[in-house]
Parts: C-alpha cells; sequence; structure tokens
C-alpha cells in the first residue's frame, strides 16, 4: 500500500466517530481491541491478513481512545462538587452543575489572563475546592471570569471564591455546543468570581517550564507590537504572528470571513512556514551546518508553537514540519499525505475530540485538497507555466486558492452558512499581502530589539501593509454576488 499512514489514520478517525455517535460499553471495545491486537501477532507472517487485523485494531484503538477520554477521575472537581459518589463512571454531559452555589476554588493559573470587556478571563487548575464545611483535593482545569480587571500571571497559585456552573448547550441546527467545544480542550466546568475582591493571589511556583517561557515571549513581543504600532493594525500583526484574535474589531473580522480570508487572521500552517524560513535563512547566513541549523531549528519550531497556544493548524504545521526536516536529516523524501496522517493522529492521541473541532477540519481539508486537486486542475486546464515570473505568480496563486476553496467550500457552508464566490479572487491578492504583513512583522520585532531607533520606519510599513489588507477586502465585498448568506 502507498499511503499506509493514511489508511490506519481513516480507520483510527472512523473509531472515533464511530464511539461519539454509538454508545458502548468501554468493557467490551476493551477486551475487543486487545483481541484483535492478539489476532495481528497471529497473522504477522500473512500480509492480506495482518493489515485487515491491524486495520480492526486501529478503528478500536480510536473508539477506546474516546471512551477513555470522556471518563472524568475521580478527584475531578466537577465529580467533587457534583457527582457525589452516585455514579461509577461520570462521562461527558451526564453531570448536572448549577450556579447557585457558591464555592472556593485553590488552584494554579494556566493560562495568559485575558482583558476583555472590563472582566479578566483566565484558566484555573483546580488543587482543592471548599463547598460548605467540606475542603478536599481535585482536579480539572475551570474557564474561570472575573467582573472587573485583576492583575494576574500565569503560575499564580490563587484563591477564589464563585459560582461554578456548566457552559450552556447550543441547540441549533449545524452548530457545536459550547459545552461540547469546551470539552474538547478538557475544561467542564465555568466559574464566575463578582469582583476582584473574590480572589486572593498566594504566591507564584515560579518554577522554569517551556509554556511559562513561550507566554513570557509572547507578552513581550506584544507589548513591542503595540508600542510601535496603532492598535487595529496592532492586533491584526498579534493575530497574524502569535495567533491571539481577542483585540481585533468584530467588523474586521467579519468582513475577512464574507471573502473567505479570516483564515489569515490565525496563526496556521502558512504562517509557521514564514517562521521556518526566515529561522532557517537566518541561520543559513550564520553558515551552520545543515543538521547544525535543523538541531537549532526544532526547539525554536515547537517554543513558536507553544506562544501561539498550540492551536490545531499550528500543531499540525509544527508536526509535519518536524517529520520533513527530520526526514531531509536522514536524506529521505518527505510524504505529504502519510505526514498529514501522521500530525492527524499525533493530534488526535492528545485529545481525539479534536475530531469534531472545525479548526481541524478546515486545516486538513485545505492541505489536502491543495495537494491532490491543485496538480489535477492543472493538468486539467493544460496548462503550462508561463516563462513571466507575474504571471506564474497569479496563476499558481489562483489555482493553489482554488483548490482550498473546492476542499473547503463545504465546511464552512455547514457550519457558517456562507457560500463566498469571491474567495479565489481575494486570496490571490490577500494571500500575498498577508505574507509581505507577516515579514513586516516579525522584522519589526527583531529591529525594535537590536536597532530600536529604525522602528518606526518598520512600523510604518507594517500599517501601510495592513491599511492596503484591509482596503483590498473592502474593495472586493463591493463586487456584486460576492456572499451568499443562507440557513
Amino acid at each position: 500500500m502507498r499511503y499506509p499512514f493514511v489508511w490506519l489514520a481513516f480507520c483510527f478517525c472512523l473509531g472515533i466517530f464511530a464511539a461519539k455517535n454509538i454508545h458502548c460499553p468501554f468493557l467490551l471495545i476493551y477486551f475487543a481491541a486487545l483481541f484483535s491486537f492478539v489476532l495481528i501477532l497471529s497473522a504477522a507472517k500473512r500480509t492480506f491478513l495482518f493489515g485487515l487485523f491491524l486495520s480492526l485494531f486501529a478503528f478500536l484503538f480510536g473508539a477506546l481512545l474516546l471512551r477513555y477520554h470522556q471518563v472524568l477521575p475521580k478527584c475531578h472537581i466537577v465529580r467533587q462538587l457534583f457527582d457525589q459518589g452516585t455514579w461509577p463512571r461520570l462521562e461527558l454531559g451526564q453531570c448536572s452543575l448549577t450556579a447557585n452555589k457558591v464555592s472556593v476554588v485553590e488552584g494554579v493559573i494556566r493560562s495568559q489572563p485575558i482583558y476583555k470587556f472590563n472582566s479578566t478571563i483566565f484558566l484555573l487548575e483546580a488543587r482543592k475546592i471548599e463547598s460548605g464545611p467540606a475542603s478536599q483535593r481535585c482536579c480539572g482545569i475551570v474557564l474561570a471570569k472575573i467582573n472587573g480587571k485583576k492583575e494576574l500571571r500565569y503560575d499564580d497559585i490563587v484563591m477564589a471564591r464563585g459560582n461554578l456552573y456548566k457552559p450552556y448547550r447550543n441547540t441549533a441546527p449545524g452548530n457545536n455546543s459550547y459545552r461540547e467545544y469546551l470539552a474538547r480542550q478538557g475544561i467542564y466546568c465555568l466559574m464566575h468570581i463578582r469582583s476582584p475582591y473574590c480572589i486572593k493571589i498566594l504566591g507564584n511556583n515560579n518554577s522554569f517550564s517551556p509554556q511559562a517561557l513561550a507566554l513570557g515571549l509572547k507578552s513581550k513581543v506584544e507589548g513591542l507590537l503595540f508600542k510601535y504600532v496603532s492598535p487595529v493594525p496592532a492586533s491584526i500583526l498579534d493575530a497574524m504572528i502569535l495567533g491571539e484574535r481577542k483585540s481585533i474589531p468584530p467588523l474586521v473580522n467579519l468582513a475577512m470571513m464574507k471573502t473567505g480570508t479570516v483564515h489569515i487572521l490565525v496563526v496556521s500552517g502558512f504562517n509557521t512556514s514564514l517562521v521556518i524560513f526566515v529561522i532557517m535563512l537566518l541561520l543559513k547566513i550564520l553558515r551552520l551546518s545543515r543538521k547544525l541549523r535543523i538541531a537549532i531549528a526544532l526547539p525554536l519550531i515547537i517554543l513558536y508553537c507553544l506562544m501561539t497556544g498550540a492551536s490545531t493548524p499550528v500543531v499540525r504545521a509544527t508536526v509535519m514540519s518536524i517529520i520533513f526536516l527530520s526526514a531531509y536529516t536522514l536524506k529521505r523524501e518527505g510524504e505529504i499525505y502519510n505526514s498529514c496522517a501522521l500530525a492527524l493522529v499525533f493530534i488526535l492521541l492528545v485529545n481525539p475530540l479534536q475530531l469534531f473541532d472545525i479548526g481541524l477540519q478546515l486545516s486538513f481539508a485545505s492541505v489536502l485538497a491543495i495537494s491532490y486537486l491543485y496538480p489535477k486542475i492543472k493538468a486539467l486546464l493544460r496548462i503550462e507555466n508561463p516563462k513571466n515570473r507575474f504571471a506564474r505568480f497569479l496563476l499558481e496563486g489562483s489555482l493553489v486558492s482554488c483548490s482550498a476553496w473546492i476542499g473547503t467550500m463545504g465546511i464552512v457552508a455547514y457550519y457558517f452558512g456562507l457560500f463566498s464566490p469571491v474567495t479565489v479572487l481575494a486570496n490571490m491578492f490577500i494571500v500575498p499581502l498577508a505574507t509581505l504583513i507577516t515579514l513586516s512583522g516579525v522584522a519589526l520585532v527583531f529591529i525594535s530589539v537590536t536597532l530600536p531607533g529604525l522602528a518606526p520606519y518598520f512600523a510604518a510599513t507594517s500599517e501601510m501593509l495592513v491599511s492596503l489588507l484591509l482596503w483590498t477586502n473592502h474593495l472586493l465585498l463591493q463586487i456584486p454576488f460576492s456572499c451568499f448568506k443562507f440557513s
């Protein structure tokens, strides 16, 4: 088989999908997977049977992984507060949380606090809970929101008093439940803290970790962007370089969504590739050997992944980059379909619920569509590469954009109710601009650290490019029938 990892990844995903929609006892799946593993060992020398049993094992392992992931541990905060030992096992959606009970939770902040609409939002890793006279150890991540601004840092140890409740469930057709969206991130409980006075900082772990280092660097880079660039362009640079969309005006986000170019406002494989290109170019300028360049680049790529929040597109791009760079080091040719399959399996092993994430579906659909459809469309139209470089750039850009649009338009129509024929044309102009903006933003950060006197000139260039991008997007929306909205 030419693409063995693709087939196994498909069976693995099919098992996750089946377990999500068909209820089956955990022990039954476990023993079936164990039996299929024994069959694999017994058929090691028989190619057909070995492949068949391996496919069956991949399917059952996917189902088993999802069922295991849905089971919350006994010490989880949801079980400690609401289960009260009445259920032998608590699974996603079974708990009945209420916002009427005030509890005190002690834990560690595990995200960079977000200050938005006069409120402070952060992730709290619960360690102890007091509800009534009882106090007990617990675990689990809580999404906390404070009414008002409170200066908090990653790794702060805090004690918070507030109301615990479950995320709401969106029942509208074609929409994912907010509860399921948070569950994909391992969050099953929300906390509302009425004022900044209801949370007390007990100290800070001050422990070194890659995540703490990445968040510290991210905070400094954001500070540099907003120092030299005005708010709206800075918010777009922040989104394109660091994946932080909290400051983007809603109207800008909506306009980019209508033209099908909102993907440039999130860090994806496109942005990651640019960052890898810059890293490798700088290391090559220093005349380092190939193996040393790759050895230095790999940890920097992982650090950048952590800085951007390790979103699905970035993790996919990071895993694929590691695979390709490793293959390059070993002097082996990287293969896009098997690499995509390995990246997908890696993401789902960490969290199988990510299979139902819109971002993951769009990310892999666009990459696979470009890889498969681009050469097919090019061959079908019988278009040879023109000698003129500008004409070649426009031609290849339009074909790549068309391939990605075909691959993702069904997902976009299903989830967002949008059909944008202008997307192909828009990406021909927006994507090159996004490339220049990303490179300009990276250069601005580098210059502001090394030669701060020149930073205002680079900032002016970045602002001009962002203004051109917004103007181009607005102009494209004026084209008749550029976007259709349906329910």
